[in-house]
């Protein structure tokens, strides 16, 4: 059984009032208050949000956006289309700093780029700058993630697909992907809407 990271709900809440996407530098986290669970107790279970870095790619003010296949395993996301690379922070993704605390800014690194290497063929990654927080607490699967946003810049603009869940669309401005608008996954629109 998969076991994932994530934060007591209270936590979240505390620093974030509203939906949508939250700029900001400021960390909303509390290292006491980050816990290791089964997946399918944390898909259900409210108390608790599951941490996800939600990774930009960029080259040169363009965004890398892809869109879904109906291969992929999440069915309310087929056809969709996202800007955002990442997923479920695992286990095996935790970092520590010397004295055995969980460094999660480093754990967050890990399991975004283990993600886009996984899904993605890239040239090399320049830069890393964090934008803020993305929170939908609309639907019952909103309201168990909070998500981690992120900006990294690519060396060029090569990007490609490596599986079968993905399809890239290439690179856009925020502007060109306001086109998108009704075609994207919430958290996808929300950032577009706050760039």
């Amino acid at each position: 059984m998969q076991h994932i990271i994530c934060t007591e709900s209270e936590v979240v809440e505390k620093q974030i009032k509203s939906d949508g996407f939250i700029k900001t530098d400021k960390n909303i986290f509390d290292i006491n208050k980050i816990w290791i669970g089964p997946r399918p107790t944390l898909e259900k279970n409210e108390d608790f949000k599951q941490i996800i870095p939600y990774i930009l790619l960029s080259y040169q003010g363009k965004i890398a956006l892809y869109q879904r296949t109906k291969k992929g395993g999440e069915n309310r996301l087929h056809n969709m289309h996202s800007i955002g690379f990442g997923g479920h922070i695992d286990a095996f993704d935790l970092a520590y700093n010397d004295d055995g605390e969980i460094n999660l800014d480093k754990t967050i690194e890990n399991s975004g780029q283990r993600e886009i290497d996984e899904e993605l063929i890239i040239s090399s990654i320049v830069s890393k700058k964090h934008l803020g927080y993305i929170y939908d607490s609309s639907n019952s699967v909103g309201r168990v993630h909070i998500g981690v946003v992120e900006l990294w810049e690519l060396s060029s603009d090569a990007i490609k697909s490596n599986e079968d869940e993905i399809d890239v669309v290439g690179l856009f401005t925020t502007e060109e992907l306001k086109q998108y608008k009704g075609k994207m996954e919430n958290w996808s629109e929300h950032i577009i809407c706050g760039l």
